[in-house]
């Protein structure tokens, strides 16, 4: 049942940036997919605050980053820096690392693309995209943990199940 929730809203994630037409949608179900991953609903939606929080200022930080105009070794050793700055907060405060993971996977994702072009509108694609994957893995969680829409997808399943296996077994006997 989780698998098929988690499913859809992933598909979902990849479709929405899509049907806007918005460039580099990876970064959609990315977000989604982290939001999701909270152990029940109160859990998603802090995650989900926390990411766009964290989303908006480690924008700010990427864009100092970027205006300092650093060249590979430059942009190497602040990947460096970043990386090891999430791996030290990533267990204990979501927030915090993200405000560290978002410069890093803009210079790890755009380094040989976006970066040459206008800081502000990467980073305002960025935090649209974050924004909107984020709200789509809030709802996907708050489906994933809610106990009596999965009993009534759950119930859906097996009649749908118990319809399909009857009219298999009535049309061999046909």
């Amino acid at each position: 049942m989780k698998s098929l929730i988690v499913g859809a809203f992933a598909g979902i994630s990849i479709l929405v940036p899509h049907l806007m037409g918005l460039d580099n949608p990876y970064w959609v179900p990315i977000s989604s997919m982290a939001v999701m991953q909270g152990v029940d609903v109160r859990h998603v939606w802090q995650r989900t605050f926390q990411r766009i929080l964290g989303t908006f200022a480690g924008m700010g930080l990427t864009w100092l980053l970027l205006l300092l105009h650093l060249n590979s070794l430059g942009i190497c050793l602040a990947i460096l820096v970043l990386q090891f700055l999430v791996e030290m907060l990533i267990v204990r405060h979501y927030a915090l690392t993200v405000f560290f993971i978002t410069p890093m996977t803009v210079f790890l994702a755009e380094a040989g693309s976006a970066m040459t072009q206008d800081p502000q509108m990467l980073i305002e694609l960025r935090v649209l995209d974050i924004v909107i994957g984020s709200l789509i893995g809030a709802v996907g969680g708050w489906f994933l943990h809610h106990r009596e829409i999965q009993e009534q997808t759950r119930r859906r399943i097996r009649i749908t199940r118990y319809v399909l296996l009857n009219l298999r077994g009535k049309m061999r006997l046909h």
